[in-house]
């Protein structure tokens, strides 16, 4: 017995809509959205926003909530590095920087290259490192900005941090 295509399901298991189009045997999934598959693309980047909290034990209490796991740090220290979902978000609780145009929520990168090989890589395409510098708890870090001036970072997370 064929299956109602009404109750069709997604390869997580939820339900998808589908609608019945003129043709009685031909039907069309409605609102799934169509993700690509991962690929490697250069420099090798991967988002990593950074957050400046007033309270870590709080900020990291809601990210919990959303089913966050701390991956590195502790919850009443300064930094904490957590998985949330299939991202990782840093949580710092120094004040931004605004002289250099940081605000609460910075863009953050973690490069899955080795950093020197990268900063190179920008060099030849013609990005201007504003700074590369030192960061106790990150390590070292090139610093880029957008046309705009918005700050970027970039670090390289020792490999056993990585999730």
């Amino acid at each position: 017995m064929a299956a109602d295509p009404r109750s069709a399901r997604s390869s997580a298991g939820l339900p998808v809509r589908q609608r019945t189009s003129p043709d009685p045997l031909r039907t069309e999934t409605v609102g799934v959205a169509k993700v690509p598959s991962p690929r490697s693309f250069l420099p090798g980047l991967r988002l990593q926003p950074m957050v400046h909290v007033g309270d870590m034990a709080t900020a990291v209490a809601f990210y919990e909530k959303l089913g966050g796991e701390i991956n590195h740090g502790d919850r009443n220290g300064e930094w904490v590095l957590m998985q949330v979902g299939t991202a990782q978000i840093g949580l710092v609780t120094r004040p931004p920087d605004a002289a250099r145009g940081a605000s609460t929520v910075e863009l953050n990168f973690c490069a899955t290259m080795p950093l020197d090989r990268l900063e190179q890589w920008l060099r030849d395409h013609d990005v201007k490192i504003v700074e590369v510098a030192r960061d106790l708890d990150l390590g070292t870090q090139l610093h880029l900005e957008t046309p705009d001036g918005m700050p970027i970072r970039i670090h390289q997370v020792e490999s056993d941090l990585m999730v």
